[in-house]
């Protein structure tokens, strides 16, 4: 038990010595971040993020984040630059480089080729006065911290800041930028992500049980039973929503001659509605909510789809 504690003790130690780092990260946002937001919204053509080592991986998460809420964006590795694939960087380009030094020489391959082709480059580093920052026409300086590590030297909080100041970046243009829910989903057809921004719209079923509002018992089970969605939507002369009739009413109001009963005397008033724009998950904890298995889509009182919980669990 005692050694229980004290493994984690030192994690909760490592952790909050990068609390404290990304705290001081906070404070020291300055107008040079505001400098590299505007430049960013002003990119034409491609956003290149380079880094090497421990950067380097930073550097292409960040990368990868930018193209997945629609900014054209790759990793170069510092490298493959010096061997021929600078040619990738253009003039309408925007280039991040990462060095927590900012002394990294593997990247002033790529420096020199900016400066001569006129390129903005934007810099997130620990060095203020190194090399990588001087030649930078935008610098984010990563405020002084520890490292999480016992040693105090592997890259633990550093990187950690690289990653926030560059996740800080896309969230903020995004913010500016025409991007929305259905956007994000186009870039994420695939995974948990994209399910999750799934819509009603995009599963729900048009082939809808209605039974007018009129109607006897026996041709609300009749569409039922067709149907197969365990529920009736009641309407009036207008298509409008009156009620819902499920099975579990049916077993409610069980009595000799229910049938020729008139629908209208068995239905629940004020069913739960949702919108086409509803996410799929939502709507799961709609119907778990309400203890419900079936969910009525609507527009203008109207009822345009209806889904369930299995086209819900399907879906995810």
């Amino acid at each position: 038990m005692k050694l229980t504690k004290e493994i984690i003790s030192k994690g909760k130690k490592a952790i909050k010595v990068q609390i404290e780092g990304i705290k001081k990260l906070e404070k020291s946002l300055n107008t040079d971040f505001y400098k590299a937001v505007e430049l960013l919204l002003s990119l034409k053509g491609k956003l290149i993020v380079s880094g090497v080592g421990k950067s380097g991986h930073i550097a292409n998460k960040i990368a990868a984040t930018f193209t997945s809420t629609g900014i054209v964006s790759i990793f170069l590795h510092p490298v493959e630059a010096s061997h021929g694939d600078l040619g990738i960087i253009e003039k309408k380009d925007i280039i991040i480089l990462i060095s927590n030094s900012g002394e990294a020489s593997e990247l002033n391959d790529i420096i020199n080729y900016c400066k001569k082709n006129g390129i903005k480059i934007v810099c997130i580093t620990s060095g203020n006065n190194s090399s990588l920052s001087k030649n930078s026409d935008i610098k984010i300086i990563i405020p002084k911290h520890k490292e999480s590590d016992p040693l105090g030297i592997a890259p633990t909080t550093s990187s950690t800041l690289a990653l926030i100041a560059g996740d800080a970046l896309c969230s903020t243009i995004l913010s500016y930028r025409n991007f929305d829910r259905q956007l994000f989903k186009n870039f994420h057809p695939g995974g948990k992500i994209g399910k999750n921004l799934k819509t009603l719209k995009e599963i729900m079923n048009t082939d809808i049980p209605l039974v007018p509002q009129k109607s006897k018992v026996l041709e609300a089970v009749i569409i039922m039973t067709k149907k197969k969605y365990g529920c009736a939507i009641i309407v009036d002369s207008k298509k409008n929503i009156k009620g819902v009739v499920t099975d579990g009413d049916l077993r409610r109001s069980i009595k000799p001659d229910l049938l020729n009963d008139d629908v209208s005397n068995i239905m629940r008033n004020n069913p739960i509605l949702v919108n086409s724009n509803t996410l799929v998950s939502s709507a799961i904890n709609i119907m778990n909510k309400n203890a419900i298995t079936s969910l009525i889509i609507s527009e203008n009182k109207k009822a345009i789809g209806i889904v369930n919980l299995k086209d819900c669990l399907d879906d995810e």
